[in-house]
């Protein structure tokens, strides 16, 4: 880190003084102080397929090695700005931000720590094409990543994984729901299923034979069980089969259909509900 000779205010021979319990330089003339903050950057986590954008340094510090795009806040820039600037300089790649992975240091020689704000940031479009500072830019598999020197860089990865890793995993969340659906008839001897007038299946996007859970507004009953369609416009709502044996002829249920997806599929998702009147007809959407 560079060490401060004169004062940037008056140009007087700066001298080292305890300012709150730490050696700084301090101008003895005008009292200024110089205090060595760290240094804020930011950086770019591009997650695309299963492969990681990095670039090699064509600049110090480690100049030749792989990191991730990034670079030191410019005056009136964000960091989130910054993040972008230096993706595109970089690499030609084009990104939108996902958000903040995680805020990080790293010590280094030249600048002292650095602060390293990182953001995970999805692929638009474009080809890794180096440019500016670096030499080099590529895509990598996550299992065949190049030697990373910056701990703080490695840290990065390993959090932006995890967190696309999360975001990858499957949950499931409503699909499908009518509420208040009369029952109308009941049969014991069938091999078991819902009955439901297919005008109200496909307001939903109901298949037929497709899992529903089934709750009894009435005795507090629940089953799960499968669909089939009923004459379109015959408001039917029939329990067959065991399912005969949670409710009655007049009694209110709900029906629940539910989807497996990914997190950013399901943060997207907008259940289809309806409500039926007395005689089985949608109600309300």
């Amino acid at each position: 880190m560079l060490n401060h000779k004169y004062c940037p205010v008056c140009k007087s021979s700066l001298s080292n003084k305890r300012v709150e319990n730490i050696t700084r330089r301090v101008c003895p003339k005008c009292g200024w102080v110089y205090y060595a903050n760290p240094l804020p950057s930011g950086v770019a986590f591009v997650y695309h397929e299963g492969h990681i954008l990095l670039i090699k340094r064509g600049v110090a510090p480690r100049k030749g090695s792989w990191a991730l795009p990034s670079g030191f806040v410019e005056p009136n820039e964000s960091p989130e700005e910054t993040a972008l600037r230096e993706l595109r300089e970089e690499t030609g790649i084009r990104g939108v931000l996902k958000g903040l992975i995680d805020v990080y240091t790293e010590p280094t020689k030249l600048y002292g720590h650095v602060i390293l704000i990182a953001y995970d940031v999805e692929y638009i479009g474009g080809k890794p094409r180096a440019s500016t500072d670096a030499i080099d830019a590529e895509f990598f598999p996550v299992n065949k990543l190049p030697k990373i020197p910056f701990a703080g860089h490695r840290a990065i990865i390993r959090d932006g994984i995890a967190r696309h890793a999360a975001m990858d995993a499957r949950i499931t969340v409503l699909k499908s729901k009518i509420t208040k659906a009369k029952i109308t008839h009941t049969r014991l001897f069938y091999k078991g299923s819902m009955g439901i007038d297919s005008k109200v299946m496909q307001a939903v996007n109901l298949l037929s034979s497709e899992k529903v859970q089934v709750l009894n507004y009435d005795n507090g009953e629940r089953l799960e069980t499968y669909t089939i369609e009923e004459k379109a416009g015959s408001g039917r709502i029939v329990l067959y089969g065991p399912a005969s044996r949670k409710g009655e002829v007049g009694q209110r249920l709900c029906i629940l259909a539910y989807a497996s997806m990914s997190y950013n599929e399901a943060k997207n998702n907008k259940p289809l509900i309806v409500t039926l009147d007395s005689k089985n007809r949608i109600k309300h959407r």
